[in-house]
Order: C-alpha cells, then structure tokens, then sequence
C-alpha cells in the first residue's frame, strides 16, 4: 500500500490472505460458510425466504439443501473476491476457461457500438472486469464504502483491473452514456432494487419486483447491444459465459424491456441456483407499499 493512503488492520490483513494460493483460499471460504455463516440466523432466514418465494412448488428438504449449498457459495465467492482485490487481471485470467456466447462477445467489443454488459450477484463477479479490459475499458458505477482504507483497497482493485468509475447519482448515468455512445463498454449489476422512481414491477421467479429501467434506457437512448453474463465457479476454478438480450429488451416499452431482462436473468441463475445472492432482499418494495418479507426483516 503507498504512503499516501489510510492504513487499516482489516485491510493488511486482508492483503496477506489474499497472498494465499487460490485453491487455499477458495477451500477455507467454504468451509467458513459451511460452519459459521449458517451460524448467522438473518442470512438464513433471507435465503429460506427468498427460496420458497421462488420455488414454492419444490420440496421443502430440496430448498434446505440448496440454502445449505448457497452458504458454502458465500465464503467461497468472499474468498474469491478477495483474491480478484489483490491480483493482476494477468494472474486471475489464468483461472478462467470460456463458456457459451464468449465468441459473439469479443466480436460486439471489436466492433465500434457501444456494449451494455449486465452481471447479476451471481458467481464471482469481479472476474469480469480483468476479461473485458484485454480489449476495451469498461465503465462501472461505484458506491464509497465508509471505511477509507477499504475504500482506497478496492478503488486500487478497479484501477488495476482496467475499470473507469462513475458515482452512483445522475452524473454517473450521463458518465455512462456518454460512455457508450462513444461506442465504450459499461458494466451494471441489474438485480438490485433500484431507488424509488427508477424502476418498473414486473415477474421475477413469479414474485412481482421492482426492476430497473437504467439498462433498458442506456440502450434504447445509445444503440448499445446488451448482454448478460457470469463468471460460474467449477470444480477447477472459474468459467466466463455471456449470452445476447432477448429482442424484447430493446422494446421502448419500459414494462416489456423490464420483464425481458428479469425472465434472462432467470435463466441465467437457474444454470447454478447455488451460486446466486439469494439473501438479497429482493422483493422488499412493492407497489402498495407492502413487503414480501416479514416486516421484522424488511432492514436486514
């Protein structure tokens, strides 16, 4: 760390873990969420919640071993991120091998039209940003975290991978379109409820949730081809697939565009149920103002 950033405990720590052999660290990331995450009750109960939201027809010993499966995920995909923090975008294409629609990609980012690229909490995310800069630089929102020294750790992440950052406010969405009207690359995680007057409710895993419309009017307003994508964890370590929107998303139609993304977002999670953020809140905002989720629950 240079002398003109804030030290931190947390972070020197977290920087000599991430020296760790990546087999090394992936096997201790599951092993602490098969022993202490599914320690914390509001974890479980968020992805018990969620699961029999969306899949009220499968049995309830089936949701147990998936929720069971999901918290081994959890350490593994922290343990992950951690190593994609502290690693050359070099050092971590070496664990990636390439899936399903990764040749129509790299022939979109060659091209000259701007490419919206959507990855949802699902796999190991922070993979992405090391493939797409080999070729072009991808701009992504950014939330500061509170604490300076995390802050300034994963901003030196970003940096190294290639990223160019945009706030997460009104100039950060002109960033973005300025970006891919010049035919540049941006990046959105499309499965957090947006803030009030930004989204439309439409299906998700037949639970009505409120759904961004940033993505579908990114690409309606810069022409831009829009694809969605995850970095799968295997057996032997990561796998890059990335699949083309549905024609429907490109409707002007807001509700259209809307449950188009979601029913893609769908089927990209049901490929490895396991490995998506299911104790995500996701259906906290509905349009009567109620909530799917227990109101002692609704702020974990």
């Amino acid at each position: 760390m240079s002398s003109d950033q804030p030290k931190s405990a947390l972070v020197t720590s977290l920087k000599l873990i991430g020296a760790l052999p990546f087999s090394v660290k992936r096997t201790l990331g599951r092993l602490f969420g098969r022993f202490f995450i599914r320690l914390d009750k509001r974890t479980v109960r968020g992805i018990d919640q969620n699961l029999a939201l969306c899949f009220p027809n499968m049995a309830l010993d089936e949701r147990k071993a998936l929720r069971n499966q999901r918290l081994v995920h959890i350490g593994q995909t922290g343990m992950e991120m951690l190593h994609a923090w502290t690693h050359t975008p070099e050092e971590l294409l070496t664990l990636l091998e390439f899936g399903e629609g990764v040749d129509e990609f790299k022939h979109a980012l060659e091209s000259e039209q701007g490419v919206l690229l959507m990855a949802p909490h699902l796999g190991s995310w922070e993979y992405i940003p090391s493939f797409v800069s080999q070729m072009r630089t991808m701009t992504t929102m950014y939330r500061p975290q509170k604490d300076k020294a995390m802050d300034a750790f994963i901003l030196e992440s970003r940096k190294r991978a290639g990223t160019e950052l945009a706030p997460t406010d009104r100039r950060g969405v002109m960033q973005l379109m300025k970006a891919l009207k010049s035919g540049g690359v941006v990046g959105i995680l499309p499965d957090q409820v947006p803030a009030e007057g930004s989204g439309e409710y439409v299906p998700f895993f037949g639970q009505p949730a409120y759904t961004m419309t940033l993505a579908s009017q990114l690409t309606s307003k810069s022409g831009a081809k829009a694809f969605i994508c995850a970095v799968f964890q295997t057996q032997k370590g990561l796998k890059f697939e990335v699949f083309p929107l549905n024609e429907n998303f490109y409707s002007e139609d807001l509700q259209t565009s809307t449950a188009s993304l979601n029913k893609s977002l769908e089927a990209l999670i049901l490929r490895h149920p396991e490995q998506y953020q299911w104790e995500y809140k996701r259906f906290k905002k509905q349009a009567d103002g109620s909530s799917l989720y227990p109101r002692s629950s609704d702020n974990d």
